[in-house]
């Protein structure tokens, strides 16, 4: 699973938008900096529990489990593409030979 922290910040920030809820409320409903709340919505690094106060802030705590489950979801091509990559595990370990 690949995490893409932008695209994720700019879901997070159209559903506070959509809610109608300046940043700066947000902020102050979870006692964080309007900075700290920006900064998630930007997908410049962010924590797991700034993420979850937010969410909760806004209503839309629910976001979070569909948002996991669409990014566990992986096409048939990218399974193949992903088991091609793996490497085969040894069954032998061969000894090196002696040179004469």
């Amino acid at each position: 699973m690949h995490l893409d922290e932008k695209k994720l910040g700019e879901t997070i920030r159209r559903l506070r938008i959509r809610k109608e809820l300046p940043l700066e409320e947000v902020a102050a409903r979870v006692s964080l900096s309007p900075i700290t709340v920006r900064a998630l919505e930007l997908g410049r690094g962010s924590t797991l529990s700034t993420m979850l106060k937010v969410l909760k802030a806004i209503d839309e705590v629910d976001f979070i489990i569909s948002w996991v489950e669409r990014s566990y979801e992986i096409s048939p091509m990218q399974a193949l593409r992903e088991s091609r990559k793996q490497v085969a595990e040894p069954k032998r370990v061969s000894r090196k030979r002696d040179k004469k």
